[in-house]
């Protein structure tokens, strides 16, 4: 009688412990996810510059593990989200993308989606969805381990054509006359008024394009706070996207060019002066599998007050019309950084 009582006390607490021991398997459950697709909700397809940027989301090839409320990334770079504190696509290390506005994301059977609104399209089609897809644990540890081997690859690539243009530079600068000057102030975005000296050909007139660019941790562009831009308009020569632009700050970040230069591995410098910089940008070509040049650039620093002023340009070789073109390349940065040398701040 009694074993039959402690059978049936028994039966109760296995129940239970059971229960249990399911309930905590079931909060430790590890699910594997990596990045699938990135479109409009409407289905329209992205265009022009827009087309480039969304590229630029599926290039970070996110993967991460889920257990309980917790996104563990492993791609791009290893970094940790609370899912119930995941509010902007800043908190996945989207550089420069402010002007993306999340407002939603949903599990819902092997997909995982983002949805935010595109603020920075003129187009009406601006709610759009990244769409992750839930992968096994195998899939996963292959996916990375191929990445990084990937990445290794790249890098080697990208320092052997440093290398190259060490011994063989595709940079042929010229010798920077003086330029008449004239006086002109330009406003930041507190009102504030920064003077300078600048060659008499041009005028720097506020653009009307949009334009985003990233100097360090300070960003700047049309839809970003504590900014301004400035298009640099010359009487005779109008090279579009790859004329010379002054970016201005107020953001209250630091910059400093030998930490810029040293935290983007794929610029090379080709001159070095005390506040400005003359290199290569270095890009990969995944359908040749190779380093190539990806742009030339210029770009001067001041810091003036508590306003960051970068006069910069970049001759992407995409933009040539005889692509490639080094003769049309050095021809445009040496226009650049002509107008660039010649324009400081008043009274420096």
């Amino acid at each position: 009688m009694n074993a039959i009582k402690m059978n049936a006390i028994k039966l109760p607490l296995i129940i239970l412990l059971t229960l249990v021991c399911l309930s905590c398997n079931s909060q430790d459950k590890e699910t594997y996810w990596k990045l699938e697709d990135i479109y409009r909700a409407d289905k329209k397809p992205f265009i022009g510059l827009t087309a480039l940027s969304m590229q630029e989301i599926l290039d970070y090839n996110f993967h991460f593990m889920k257990r309980n409320d917790s996104l563990n990334f492993e791609l791009p770079e290893k970094f940790q989200l609370d899912i119930n504190q995941f509010k902007s696509l800043r908190q996945l290390n989207i550089t420069a993308k402010d002007y993306y506005e999340m407002y939603g994301y949903e599990f819902s059977g092997d997909r995982f989606v983002i949805k935010f609104k595109d603020n920075a399209t003129m187009s009406d089609s601006k709610n759009t969805v990244i769409e992750f897809k839930r992968i096994t644990k195998d899939e996963f540890m292959n996916s990375v381990e191929e990445a990084i081997v990937g990445k290794k690859k790249r890098l080697e690539s990208i320092n052997s054509l440093k290398n190259e243009l060490e011994k063989q530079p595709k940079i042929a600068l010229n010798s920077v006359n003086k330029l008449p000057l004239k006086s002109q102030s330009i406003l930041t975005d507190k009102g504030g008024e920064i003077f300078l000296k600048i060659p008499n050909e041009i005028e720097l007139k506020e653009s009307g394009d949009i334009k985003n660019e990233t100097f360090g941790q300070i960003k700047i562009g049309t839809l970003k706070d504590n900014s301004k831009i400035y298009d640099v308009e010359h009487k005779e020569d109008d090279y579009g996207l790859k004329q010379l632009t002054i970016w201005v700050s107020t953001d209250t970040s630091s910059f400093n060019m030998d930490e810029y230069i040293s935290e983007n591995p794929n610029i090379h410098v080709f001159r070095k002066d005390k506040n400005s910089i003359v290199g290569y940008d270095i890009d990969y070509d995944f359908e040749n599998e190779r380093a190539e040049i990806h742009s030339f650039f210029c770009l001067k620093y001041y810091k003036v007050g508590d306003s960051h002023v970068f006069i910069y340009s970049d001759v992407y070789r995409s933009q040539m019309k005889n692509f490639p073109n080094l003769e049309e390349m050095n021809k445009i940065l040496n226009f650049n950084y002509s107008i660039s040398e010649n324009i400081a701040i008043k009274g420096n």
